[in-house]
């Protein structure tokens, strides 16, 4: 969660269950990894750099927990979580579908460095 002023303006679920629908895809690694669920952003906070401070806090969530690995999805016309995932390091791995969703959700890993931040 990030407050800010005493509100809560941003969340995202992290945790490390991956969706079945992950073992379709052809991942970088198959070790144990972080998985970043429903982030949100309230409107009125949007652009302030709340995203990208969620992204830095489940790296150091990884980091802390010796886990180097992450991943996570998005609906792919979600065009502004698309570009926030390129632009926290992730690299688009594939994509796959939800029954009930037109269109498909985009994959993304990120592997981090633990050498460098111990």
């Amino acid at each position: 969660m990030v407050e800010r002023e005493g509100k809560l303006v941003g969340f995202a679920c992290i945790n490390k269950v991956e969706p079945i629908e992950y073992k379709e895809l052809n991942w970088a690694l198959s070790e144990e990894c972080i998985v970043v669920h429903r982030m949100a952003v309230n409107s009125h906070y949007r652009r302030s750099g709340i995203g990208t401070e969620l992204m830095r806090f489940a790296d150091e969530l990884a980091l802390e927990n010796s886990i180097v690995y992450l991943k996570t999805d998005t609906y792919s016309i979600n065009i502004k979580m698309n570009a926030l995932f390129k632009k926290c390091g992730y690299e688009f791995v594939g994509e796959m579908s939800f029954l009930g969703k037109e269109e498909p959700f985009y994959c993304y890993e990120k592997i981090l460095n633990l050498e460098v931040q111990k």
